[in-house]
């Protein structure tokens, strides 16, 4: 699964609780509390965003004061990872006389700030309820949808087993275990649906994480390319000066007007112009009549597939006295779905045939486009005999049970098949020759 989506938001937490309520830390006067305060000390926390603003303020409680849990906090769609958390408690006025020096200020109990936190959310260390033990005062323990943890730097002690446990004699009775196939079979689907949620996680993680870029330093690496060149291309030109430099100092190079005529170099132009034309005519032309050599020999080649048969064929040859008129007589027939679905379903041998034609109607284009005319092909064909493909994905063959998915996929590959059929027809009818 995606990282994006692996890592802990403000939505993710469920509930809050606090260990150890104290009006002092852990290194101070305890004295303060034993003496002074009789149950337990009134405490809520407020959560708010690292930008101050305010997420939630909890009810008060005051049921313990070694672990103090609050009601499950109400849906938080944040999508934030850093939250601040503040817990507030009363503090009586006798614990408040005791410290401050002017005791005729303090007429009632006040609340105040015990602890305050700035917690990221990735950056906790899980913990048990059961088995661990915290030591320090006032620290919050956040519920997730996937667990408990606490901050990341405080210690937590586990807790020991008792050293006195009874222990059972063992029996000696030999038990022998056994599983019912009805267990086996159930085991089997729980195992299959469980590989099902999983690839489907999968598919919708990814396609979430494609619907939410991250545009953190997406032009980083441009910026970096261009500097790159500029660099490269200030290097180069740095040399080329230098070299330059030299062959001036060495005479090599000698600034005359006088040397060049640009009304003798435009005659020299216009005089090459016409031999270089002439020169490609007849190149284009031998070029053009391989090509067609070449194009009359695959048809000769692939007669014996019955491609070109009158009724059953999907490419009509019409024979010409004039070599030129080949690339007209060659016409190329586009598939059609229903009636191929239907020939397929007559029987096994029919799939057969039907699958071998297909594969050589697709050598047939690709040999034409890749190999004959240099044609870019929209989708990419590759032959494998009675069971090629496209796009290394799509199978152009039919087979005994066409499941849902498979019939899906086959009409996707006649479609991508037929737009390749329409770009050499379409290429075929526009070629002009010299």
């Amino acid at each position: 699964m995606k990282s994006y989506l692996l890592s802990r938001r403000q939505r993710h937490i469920r509930a809050i609780c606090f260990h150890n309520i104290g009006l002092c830390k852990t290194n101070g006067n305890n004295k303060y509390i034993t003496d002074h305060v009789a149950g337990f000390v009134p405490c809520f926390f407020i959560l708010e965003s690292i930008r101050g603003e305010l997420l939630y303020i909890s009810e008060v409680q005051s049921d313990s004061l070694q672990k103090l849990h609050f009601q499950e906090l109400p849906k938080l769609n944040g999508a934030s990872a850093m939250i601040v958390l503040k817990l507030v408690g009363k503090v009586p006025k006798a614990v408040l006389h005791s410290i401050v020096s002017n005791k005729n200020a303090i007429n009632n109990d006040k609340w105040c700030i015990l602890s305050t936190y700035t917690i990221d959310l990735n950056k906790l260390q899980p913990i048990c309820d059961d088995v661990a033990l915290i030591t320090s005062i006032n620290i919050p323990v956040l519920e997730l949808v996937d667990g408990s943890y606490t901050l990341s730097k405080e210690n937590v002690k586990l807790l020991k087993e008792p050293t006195s446990l009874h222990k059972r004699n063992i029996s000696e009775i030999k038990i022998k275990n056994s599983l019912a196939y009805s267990s086996l079979l159930k085991l089997n689907k729980l195992l299959e649906y469980s590989s099902q949620v999983h690839e489907e996680m999968s598919e919708l993680s990814t396609r979430i994480e494609d619907s939410f870029p991250l545009h953190k330093n997406q032009h980083q690496w441009y910026i970096e390319t261009v500097q790159k060149s500029i660099a490269a291309l200030q290097t180069k030109t740095n040399k080329k000066n230098i070299e330059k430099s030299q062959c001036e100092d060495n005479g090599t190079i000698h600034h005359s007007k006088t040397e060049i005529s640009l009304v003798s170099q435009d005659e020299s132009i216009n005089d090459d112009y016409g031999s270089i034309y002439s020169r490609f005519v007849q190149i284009k032309d031998r070029l053009d009549q391989l090509r067609i050599k070449k194009l009359y020999q695959l048809i000769g080649i692939f007669r014996s597939t019955n491609l070109f048969d009158i009724g059953k064929g999907y490419i009509r040859f019409e024979r010409s006295s004039s070599s030129d008129n080949i690339i007209e007589g060659l016409k190329l027939k586009t598939l059609h779905i229903e009636s191929l679905l239907k020939e397929a379903e007559e029987s096994s041998k029919q799939r057969e045939y039907m699958n071998s034609q297909l594969g050589y109607y697709l050598l047939f284009l690709h040999l034409t486009a890749t190999q004959i005319f240099k044609l870019p092909l929209p989708y990419k064909l590759m032959y494998y005999g009675s069971t090629s493909v496209i796009e290394s994905q799509y199978p152009l063959y039919f087979t005994d049970s066409m499941i849902p998915k498979h019939q899906t996929k086959l009409l996707r590959a006649m479609h991508y098949f037929n737009a390749d059929i329409l770009q050499i027809k379409q290429f075929l009818e526009n070629y002009c020759s010299t």
